[in-house]
């Protein structure tokens, strides 16, 4: 499973400055467009005009990047008005959804690449050049709403998350109005469920920073020296059952190396080994216990590794937006009662 497309869920949440100015995606629409004052714009309208300033944000002669994970994305063959291109990214103005494919990768190491029919054949791979694929995201903001859905797939090999991530976080903002937005990452209730249902945990992996004079119980050579821990727990025979997770986790955590328990590890994870397909997904342990698996899609679409998986990809993220939707929007509409 080395290059398997596997899918995310974020909510994006607005961050207005202060309390009077009204927080929904349409008054940030409203002023990134330049518009605030007329009172007979069109929803359809505003979303569009939305959709020009994203174009021309990403579909730049200069890709745009992230010194930290250094990823960098972009798109390309885009055109607003002509209904005969092949566009790669689309726009639902009556459903309010940005999605489609968006080229992107690293770059930032020095690298040489080799044909392999004839090894005297070499170029340069510069730390400028990025290492490209394409990626699939689907962008859901309701104007009405201050929160947005956004879908970024991915592979367990490579992922643009970042870098999409930073994109959009300074996209969804506007200066002295509207703060940098919240981005938390989100799981169906139905992806947890079915993990739960066909899923055991094969391991559980621990892992942290340690001073060397805790580690070694020295100073003499360790001063200033950290070391980073990793335990690895796994069953020798079967994986641990979903319902026994709570009752194991517990005195798991409870457990220490050299006197820190493994519960005040800094990174906390484990893989499920799914049971009807035979794969693989890493999961993270929070405070509650509680399973945020990845949505690998080869246990919900057919993935062919080419082109034609996008149109799969594209069908499947339309429909667990729909779980999505009913799942954010009912609890936010909940909360504001």
């Amino acid at each position: 499973m080395t290059h398997e497309p596997k899918l995310a869920a974020y909510v994006i949440e607005l961050k207005p400055s202060n309390s009077s100015i009204e927080n929904s995606n349409r008054q940030l629409f409203r002023y990134k467009i330049g518009d605030i004052l007329s009172e007979d714009l069109e929803d359809s309208f505003i979303f569009i005009e939305m959709c020009r300033l994203f174009i021309a944000s990403i579909d730049t002669d200069e890709m745009y990047s992230d010194t930290v994970s250094k990823k960098c994305l972009t798109a390309n063959q885009i055109d607003l008005e002509n209904d005969d291109v092949n566009t790669t990214i689309r726009f639902h103005s009556e459903q309010f959804i940005i999605e489609g494919v968006v080229e992107g990768g690293k770059y930032g190491k020095k690298r040489n690449k080799t044909f392999t029919e004839n090894k005297a054949v070499k170029d340069v791979v510069s730390e400028k050049d990025a290492i490209t694929d394409d990626f699939y995201f689907l962008l859901y903001c309701p104007l009405s709403s201050k929160k947005s859905i956004l879908l970024l797939q991915s592979y367990t090999d490579d992922s643009i998350d970042a870098v999409m991530k930073k994109f959009w976080k300074n996209f969804l903002s506007f200066p002295t109005t509207f703060n940098h937005p919240r981005i938390s990452k989100y799981v169906p209730e139905r992806i947890i469920n079915d993990f739960k249902n066909s899923a055991t945990i094969s391991n559980f992996t621990y892992t942290t920073d340690m001073p060397g004079e805790t580690l070694l119980q020295s100073v003499s050579h360790t001063e200033n020296q950290n070391f980073k821990i990793t335990i690895k727990i796994e069953p020798t025979k079967n994986g641990v059952n979903m319902e026994d997770l709570e009752n194991i986790i517990a005195p798991i955590e409870e457990a220490t190396f050299k006197s820190f328990p493994l519960g005040m590890f800094n990174r906390k994870k484990g893989t499920l080994k799914d049971s009807s397909t035979g794969k693989t997904t890493p999961f993270e342990l929070d405070n509650n216990f509680e399973i945020k698996p990845s949505i690998v899609l080869s246990k919900y679409i057919s993935i062919n590794h080419d082109e034609s998986d996008f149109e799969r990809i594209k069908d499947y993220s339309f429909k667990i937006l729909e779980d999505l939707k009913k799942e954010i929007f009912l609890q936010n509409a909940v909360h504001e009662r």
